[in-house]
């Protein structure tokens, strides 16, 4: 009977080393078995024999059962520790393997927290940069404009400046005809903005009829003073060194009706109290 249980024994514990139980489990089948060696022993020592040589064996298998149970006991621990210890191994590598993904997921997040903050942050920079730029932009194009209608304005109103000078112009400057009544009259408005005596149109009419017949391009080419070189020239018979003593500035053409009026008048106010003194005689003067 013996031989078989040990048998039965050591079959079972390669089974359970195979499987590799838990280590619970595989401690209640192990002590299960050691119970059920005692009991065996214990049956067969008690069984069947009265002789003494029955009762020996019995007495001989009990004295060897603790050593057989003890070794029985060895070899069941040996793979219940191997198993335990490869569990634990097991479960401290899955550990150190969580832990190592937890971190390099979190090192990962915060990797792509930083790269997104950084890409915000770039594009509102760039958000802002073009803001700037259009504003700068929309404010260089607003001051053209602003420039460009100022300056129309200032032309506008230079232009209209201009037309109401010339109208005002035109209405101050008065239209004379070009006859002997209109350089009569011409002539005295020109002395008269001078401050010169204005003698009166008659005496003028009368005084130009007696030196050329109203004639502005008549010449003497015959009295004393043509001897002389220096002959009476124009409407009021005025010889050139009289004319450029007596000519106003802007009135020095000996032989424009008006300037010949003006210069002759102020050389008789001045050499004879006022032209009206021989405005009306028949000689020279």
């Amino acid at each position: 009977m013996r031989p078989r249980i040990r048998l039965s024994l050591v079959h079972l514990n390669k089974r359970l080393s195979a499987v590799r139980m838990n280590k619970r489990i595989t401690a209640g089948v192990g002590a299960a078995l050691l119970v059920t060696g005692a009991a065996t022993g214990t049956a067969v020592a008690l069984t069947g024999s009265d002789t003494p040589h029955t009762a020996a064996v019995a007495s001989t298998s009990a004295v060897a059962r603790p050593t057989t149970n003890t070794a029985n006991r060895s070899e069941q621990r040996a793979p219940l520790a191997s198993a335990s210890a490869s569990a634990d191994a097991a479960k401290a590598a899955a550990a150190a393997k969580a832990k190592a993904d937890a971190e390099a997921k979190a090192k990962a997040d915060a990797a792509a927290k930083a790269k997104a903050e950084a890409d915000a942050k770039a594009k509102a920079q760039a958000q802002a940069a073009a803001q700037a730029q259009a504003a700068a932009a929309a404010k260089a194009k607003a001051d053209a404009a602003a420039k460009a209608q100022a300056q129309a304005q200032a032309a506008a109103a230079a232009k209209a400046q201009a037309a109401a000078a010339a109208a005002a112009a035109a209405a101050a400057t008065p239209t004379y005809s070009n006859d002997l009544s209109g350089w009569i009259a011409q002539a005295q408005a020109i002395l008269s903005a001078d401050g010169d005596h204005v003698p009166p149109a008659a005496a003028i009419q009368a005084r130009a009829m007696t030196e050329s017949s109203g004639n502005p391009s008549a010449i003497n080419n015959w009295d004393s003073n043509a001897a002389a070189g220096t002959p009476s020239k124009g409407l009021m018979q005025v010889i050139d060194p009289t004319f450029a003593t007596y000519a106003l500035p802007g009135h020095t053409d000996i032989w424009n009706p008006v300037d010949n009026i003006v210069a002759a008048v102020r050389y008789a106010n001045a050499t004879y109290g006022a032209f009206e003194n021989v405005a009306y005689g028949s000689s020279g003067y």
